[in-house]
């Protein structure tokens, strides 16, 4: 990856020895066939399955790795947020960090197994998320104040990366309905940033007044009453580029949240179906609000990849401090892979595909491989013990021709 080294040679708190294993990590990862445990890296690597899991103790800036490529492939003219989200990760283990009870999407409930909360850089206008931070949600009982709840792990992860990294000019946090609960809003506010989510369909929300002012003593009126979600006569419509699909827009105060809101209803015309999404930017237009909503979706984009072909679920550690440098290291590589992509492409109208990536990286790996041995001279008849070599090459038990 020749991204990753040129981002990688400009950190300055990266050290010549973590330089060689990141890099090391990440093709590795990018090319693995089979599951991303130390023993099945070592069987393609140099390294031992020791060495990965000392290095996989250390500290490592991939906040800054990420960033720096970011910023050096995708334009400043482009439309960008951030983007948050949690992923469910399947592990067993009694003595494993982190192990709870999580929301697991796929299958509607929750479950025992790991959490990881993940703040991704979204660029709106090529429609790409890009990881930045990956976090482990820690257990409920290992909270250090007792009165903590999973919004201020989440809150906490925002402000350190935002203020750390300087990207507030960003502007927006876009979520899912999840995150929309008046802690988070209000830490997202305490930012200088603005949130668009989404909220439920039966929100609590009212009408702010917008008629004179009475004359005489006492409080003037606010607010103009509740609203029903099967009356949007009061809402301004908006048509979209999909013909069945209409926008309702409104400014309205949420009284949980305590605050106005810019609310834009989505409503699908042939389903008969509608969501609720909101900014607490009262100023933002509802086209583009809907736009950046829709945009968030790019986030599954990475759990999925790097679920399917960068061994994100894979990790055999039990530490906190190894399994966030495998999930780090294991979005990472999407990142790069996509970046990598945009950068020789020049843009995203190029099919993207995860699968072709690793495959071919495979198969430069192991050409590589038989053309080192046929540089130094070797015979690779098939009677040779090279050959043979080379065909039990990454097996886990030798076999005999």
């Amino acid at each position: 990856m020749r991204l990753l080294q040129s981002v990688l040679s400009r950190l300055k708190q990266t050290k010549k020895p973590q330089y060689k294993f990141v890099t090391h990590l990440l093709g590795l990862l990018l090319m693995l066939p089979g599951h991303a445990t130390f023993r099945n890296m070592s069987r393609y690597s140099p390294y031992h399955e020791k060495t990965f899991s000392r290095w996989y103790g250390s500290l490592f800036d991939w906040v800054s790795l990420n960033k720096g490529a970011i910023t050096e492939v995708v334009p400043a003219a482009h439309e960008q947020a951030m983007v948050m989200d949690a992923s469910f990760v399947p592990k067993s283990g009694k003595r494993t960090y982190g192990l709870d009870r999580f929301w697991n999407g796929s299958h509607s409930r929750a479950e025992k197994g790991l959490e990881i909360s993940t703040l991704a850089w979204l660029d709106i206008t090529d429609n790409c998320a890009y990881s930045l931070s990956v976090e482990q949600t820690p257990p409920s009982a290992s909270t250090s104040e007792p009165e903590a709840t999973r919004m201020d792990v989440y809150c906490d992860q925002l402000s350190r990366v935002v203020k750390a990294h300087d990207l507030r000019f960003l502007r927006y946090v876009v979520t899912d309905g999840a995150y929309s609960k008046q802690k988070f809003v209000a830490g997202v506010r305490g930012l200088g940033l603005h949130q668009i989510g989404k909220l439920r369909a039966d929100a609590n929300l009212r009408y702010l007044y917008q008629g004179p002012k009475h004359p005489g003593p006492g409080r003037q009126k606010t607010y103009d009453g509740k609203v029903n979600w099967s009356d949007l006569s009061r809402f301004e419509r908006l048509e979209t580029e999909d013909e069945h699909i209409v926008l309702y827009h409104q400014v309205l105060n949420h009284m949980h949240l305590k605050r106005n809101l810019q609310v834009v209803v989505v409503v699908h015309t042939q389903r008969n179906r509608y969501a609720v999404l909101f900014s607490t930017d009262i100023d933002l237009h509802a086209l583009r609000l809907y736009r950046y909503y829709k945009a968030r979706f790019q986030i599954e984009f990475l759990f999925r990849d790097a679920k399917q072909f960068a061994g994100l679920s894979d990790c055999q550690a039990r530490s906190q401090a190894k399994l966030e440098f495998h999930f780090n290291a294991s979005l990472s590589v999407v990142t790069f892979a996509k970046l990598e992509a945009c950068h020789q492409h020049g843009n995203r109208d190029q099919t993207f595909s995860m699968a072709s990536l690793k495959r071919r990286a495979f198969n430069q790996h192991l050409i590589e491989r038989i053309c080192a041995h046929l540089a130094d001279g070797q015979s690779l008849e098939k009677s040779s013990p090279d050959y043979e070599a080379l065909c039990n090459y990454g097996v886990i038990a030798e076999e005999a021709a």
